[in-house]
């Protein structure tokens, strides 16, 4: 009889399986659906922002060779007319030269604007020796200097994040020669020393700043695997992140190929450095019209950074808060941000007069 009532239950249980396999069949195929009608109609918004045909441009600058002291290939270009006064840009993390974009086509018929990628970030090769620190930063962006900027002439330097605290590292390396060299300098959405326990991105009150540093570092220097193509997540994601909830979807979806593009091991590598970094000192070295420019939505460098420069800079031309601005603020605030370029160009040309060098032609 005891057997009898096994037999007698297995059909139920069988019976089940298919029900089971059947829910969950339905259950994919839902989350299958809702993800491709929530890719629609992320590309929908994307198509209709007018802001896509002016990130879409195509850049055309002049080539110009350049390696770093280690043999690592640097790409380089070079825009506008070669006799106009040179601004050099300098992205961030996870970015290329293209983040630029806008600020490029803008100033481009009145500037020569020199952008480059930081190694192993766009067209730039991998690091030849793995060294991704911001002393390998600092040196690459004086052999850019050494490559395209004349002698005789005073640059306008700007910096994007990680290429500020570049811009920084340099000067404290150069700072005999900066004023010689450079005629007004760009810290936008930036910070320079306590980035991790600054940070928005992860609030975690109660672990300590300890933990916390350490737990940051674990997150910037992660060499986990991201999507190669835009996900409806992974859009949601560097939105959070990088920019702010009043991103147009263009820029979001920029922003994003730029990050998704970044090779795991440089993106890792750099962050690593990048969560280290301790330079405020350096802004000692910087005794020229400076701006600092940050979002008030930016959780990566939150304002709290911007004052704290302000504060340590000799020469502090304007401190720029932008409201519903997140990180990326050259993408989200264009004509602000060329705006900062131009006074930062006009600045240069008055201090230059002003202590009796020949200003920048213009």
């Amino acid at each position: 009889m005891k057997r009898s009532k096994s037999r007698g239950r297995r059909p139920a249980v069988l019976g089940a399986r298919p029900i089971v396999r059947g829910a969950l069949v339905s259950v994919v195929a839902a989350s299958g659906a809702a993800w491709t009608a929530a890719y629609r109609a992320d590309r929908r918004r994307i198509d209709a922002d007018p802001a896509k045909p002016h990130l879409d441009a195509e850049l055309h600058g002049r080539p110009v060779a350049v390696r770093a002291g280690d043999g690592t290939a640097l790409r380089v270009r070079v825009f506008g007319p070669e006799d106009a006064p040179t601004i050099v840009l300098v992205h961030g993390w996870t970015c290329a030269l293209e983040f630029w974009t806008l600020q490029i086509q803008a100033l481009q018929d009145e500037f020569r604007i020199v952008a480059y990628d930081l190694r192993g970030h766009g067209g730039s090769a991998p690091s030849s020796g793995g060294d991704y620190s911001i002393d390998a930063q600092r040196d690459d962006l004086e052999t850019v200097l050494r490559a395209t900027v004349p002698e005789d002439e005073r640059a306008v330097l700007v910096g994007h994040s990680l290429g500020a605290m570049t811009i920084v590292a340099w000067a404290a390396d150069h700072g005999e020669s900066l004023t010689d060299r450079v005629s007004a300098v760009g810290l936008f959405s930036t910070g320079l020393d306590d980035l991790i326990t600054s940070s928005l991105i992860l609030p975690a009150p109660g672990i300590g700043p300890r933990v916390q540093q350490e737990l940051g570092q674990l997150l910037l220097g992660s060499k986990l695997p991201i999507p190669k193509r835009a996900t409806p997540i992974s859009s949601r994601v560097v939105r959070y992140v990088a920019l702010c909830g009043a991103a147009s979807p263009a820029v979001v979806a920029f922003s994003e190929r730029m990050v998704l593009s970044c090779p795991r091991d440089v993106r890792a590598n750099t962050g690593s450095a990048v969560s280290r970094v301790e330079l405020l000192e350096g802004l000692d070295a910087i005794d020229v019209p400076t701006t600092v420019l940050v979002g008030r939505d930016d959780r990566l460098t939150p304002p709290v950074h911007a004052e704290r420069m302000t504060g340590a800079l000799s020469e502090v031309l304007e401190l720029i808060e932008l409201p519903d601005v997140g990180h990326m603020a050259p993408l989200e605030a264009p004509e602000r941000t060329t705006q900062a370029i131009r006074a930062l160009a006009a600045a240069g040309d008055r201090a230059a007069v002003r202590v009796g060098a020949p200003p920048a032609a213009s």
